[in-house]
Order: structure tokens, then C-alpha cells, then sequence
């Protein structure tokens, strides 16, 4: 099993009593790994795969709130909620393995520990600048521009080099991004079309690619 992550970032010491307390598990694509509002005496720790953590509207539309990939930790809000229920939702988008950690044992590791709480923070702390940026794009500019942000970002997290353009090595489609941005899919279908006129995507085999060097530059603007 790979922790290269967890074991450059910890000490020899904290990260043998966090495997020594933890179990792997595997969820196949498609499967829920928690429901919100669930009850959960565990933290997730991403070791292969992604998932998508997302919340349900009131019409009953899903609104994805991450894409989440290796080295990501889930629902470590948890850790200082005594009401141990989940406040969002988690599916694996790929197959993915996860190492389960006991909040009872990880609450004793955090006060043990202090690079475990540096971690935590560094996870909670990425995650709200997330949503910072979100709510950021959301409020502010065009649709277009939004899913440009959106595509840019997959790029950064998820994106590989095809020529001059970048993919994606997860299937990003109009459907999903669109449960992404909280609109509908022929909203997203008209914002990629516009997107392809102005050359910054292209679409090859059902597999979306984007000039990443300029689609900043265009949601800036």
C-alpha cells in the first residue's frame, strides 16, 4: 500500500499508531461511501481513486461540491463535531480505496501528534478555499466563464497534456458538470459550444480537452 503522502508528512512514529488503528477498504465505481446527515464514527483518507462529495437540493437536483482525488481526506469536519452525523454526501466516482479512520482513536492521535493536526488543518483550510472560490464564481461572472473556471480547475487537479490542449484522466461529461455548477446539462452543452468557437475546447471521442493556457485568461477577464 502506498502512503508516501501520509509519510512525508508525518513521523515514522504517528503514522505506524494511524495504520495500527485504521482499516483499507475498497468501494467499486458508483458506490456510496456515506449519506448526509448519516450517522459516522470514521474519517475517510483517500489512498486510490476519486470520489464525488456532494450535497442534494430541496427539488432533489444533486449540486457537487468536490471532485476529489488521492491524498484527500473526507468528512474531517467530523472530527470536531460531537454529533458524529455527515453533513454531505460521498459516491466513488472511480473505483476507490480508502483507508478508514476511527474518530474515537484519530481524536487521541490528534492530541498526541501535532504534524496529524497540521494535516487536518491543511485539509480543512484547502477545502475552504475551495469554497471561497466557488461562491466567488458563482456570484460574479457569466456562465460561460464558469464552466471555463470549472474545466480549468479539473485541468490543474486532473488534466494531462495532449498537444497543446490538456484532458482529463477522469470522464468529465456535460451532465456532471453541470450537477458541478448547480445549472442544467443544455445550459452546460451552450457554454461549451461557445467555449469551442472561441478555440479554448475542443471535443474528440466524447472526451473533453481545453487550451489551459489561455481558459485563465478568459474567466478572468
Amino acid at each position: 500500500m502506498n502512503y508516501d503522502y501520509l509519510g512525508d508528512s508525518l513521523t515514522k512514529e504517528c503514522l505506524n499508531n494511524l495504520l495500527r488503528v485504521s482499516q483499507c477498504q475498497e468501494f467499486k465505481q458508483g458506490e456510496t461511501l456515506f449519506l448526509e446527515h448519516s450517522f459516522c464514527d470514521s474519517v475517510y483518507f483517500i489512498i486510490s481513486g476519486n470520489v464525488t462529495v456532494y450535497k442534494d437540493n430541496s427539488d432533489g437536483r444533486r449540486k457537487i461540491i468536490y471532485l476529489l482525488g488521492e491524498n484527500s481526506f473526507l468528512n474531517d469536519t467530523m472530527i470536531y463535531d460531537d454529533l458524529n452525523k455527515t453533513s454531505i454526501s460521498c459516491d466513488a466516482f472511480t473505483d476507490v480505496k480508502v483507508l478508514i479512520i476511527p474518530l474515537k482513536e484519530l481524536r487521541i492521535l490528534l492530541s498526541k501528534y501535532p504534524d496529524l493536526s497540521i494535516l487536518i488543518i491543511k485539509s480543512l483550510s484547502k477545502k475552504t478555499k475551495r469554497l471561497y472560490r466557488q461562491l466567488k464564481n458563482t456570484t460574479t461572472i457569466s456562465m460561460d466563464k464558469r464552466i471555463a473556471a470549472k474545466l480549468w480547475k479539473l485541468a490543474k487537479d486532473f488534466g494531462y497534456e495532449h498537444k497543446e490542449f490538456h484532458g482529463f484522466t477522469v470522464k468529465v461529461n456535460n451532465t456532471y458538470l453541470a450537477d458541478m455548477l448547480g445549472t442544467n446539462r443544455e445550459t452546460v452543452s451552450r457554454g461549451i459550444k461557445k467555449l469551442k468557437e472561441l478555440g479554448l475546447v475542443k471535443v474528440e471521442n466524447n472526451q473533453i480537452f481545453i487550451l489551459k493556457s489561455k481558459m485563465k485568461d478568459f474567466y478572468r477577464r
